[in-house]
């Protein structure tokens, strides 16, 4: 778990002896095993692991849509008992409604919020400046390329300014190129805003360049393996630091660490394969 020292903020998000699965009784298939943490407010921290050890799960549970099993949630030291407001949720795919334009997508949260139609639509249309997305106010999602569109869903997200910020894989279907802009893009909204971020990939790279720590989960039944300090430099350059010496070392301590958990979350999903393969429905 992150260390707390004199210096360090207060936690925005605490996990407890979290214990977490799936189906009953003889069916019953643990995902989350004992797993504490503690995320400082204001700190950008990613969680790596391998597919299907739970990182997706964690995110549900500290946004409410999901309750363990075992354990307990708290956001800013309030038990998470439900969906909450202050609690931002950035999926894998585009949540964008296609019937609806730029604006109205963006200003769609606070219209959930009871807000009156010409301040949403400046708060909107400030989020959608703030992303690069001027000018596309009126254009719908189909017109859109992928990375314009992860601009509407980050707008999305950060137009209710939301005090913790979950971010499932939102870049994985990009291409390369896109994928290092939005991470920018990402770091110089970050830096100003300073919001709590617990991010989710699959790139050891993407975790390093962006965050303050990295937390390692073992296969399942998940638990945390190991969390890293990053001490890069601040203000950072996604695309510069991947050069950088210190980055290159602090990759090799993480693989090494993850290396074996990624081989035994592969030989679980190749068992599980071999299961429905000789057990068709």
């Amino acid at each position: 778990m992150l260390t707390h020292h004199q210096d360090t903020p207060k936690p925005a998000v605490e996990l407890r002896e979290i214990h977490h699965g799936f189906g009953q009784g003889s069916t019953y298939l643990p995902v989350i095993e004992g797993v504490s943490l503690s995320i400082p407010d204001g700190k950008f921290v990613s969680v790596v692991g391998p597919s299907g050890c739970g990182k997706s799960t964690l995110l549900r549970l500290i946004s409410g849509l999901a309750h363990p099993v075992g354990g307990e949630v708290l956001v800013h030291a309030s038990k998470v008992t439900g969906i909450r407001t202050d609690v931002g949720y950035m999926f894998q795919t585009d949540a964008l409604l296609p019937w609806r334009t730029v604006l109205d997508n963006v200003a769609l949260p606070l219209k959930f919020q009871g807000m009156a139609r010409s301040r949403r639509h400046e708060l909107a249309r400030e989020w959608i400046r703030i992303v690069g997305l001027h000018g596309f106010e009126n254009a719908f999602p189909h017109q859109l390329s992928g990375g314009m569109r992860k601009r509407v869903s980050l707008a999305c997200t950060l137009v209710a300014s939301p005090r913790v910020i979950l971010m499932d894989e939102p870049f994985s279907a990009l291409d390369v190129q896109t994928r290092s802009l939005m991470e920018n893009e990402l770091m110089a909204i970050w830096q100003r805003e300073r919001k709590t971020v617990v991010f989710i990939t699959h790139d050891l790279e993407e975790a390093i360049a962006l965050s303050d720590s990295v937390v390692v989960l073992s296969a399942r039944p998940t638990r945390v393996k190991g969390v890293y300090p990053i001490p890069l430099p601040r203000p950072r350059n996604v695309l510069d630091i991947r050069s950088d010496i210190e980055f290159h070392g602090l990759y090799t301590r993480l693989w090494n660490d993850m290396r074996d958990e990624v081989m035994a979350g592969y030989d679980q999903e190749r068992i599980a394969a071999g299961m429905t393969a000789s057990n068709p429905t």
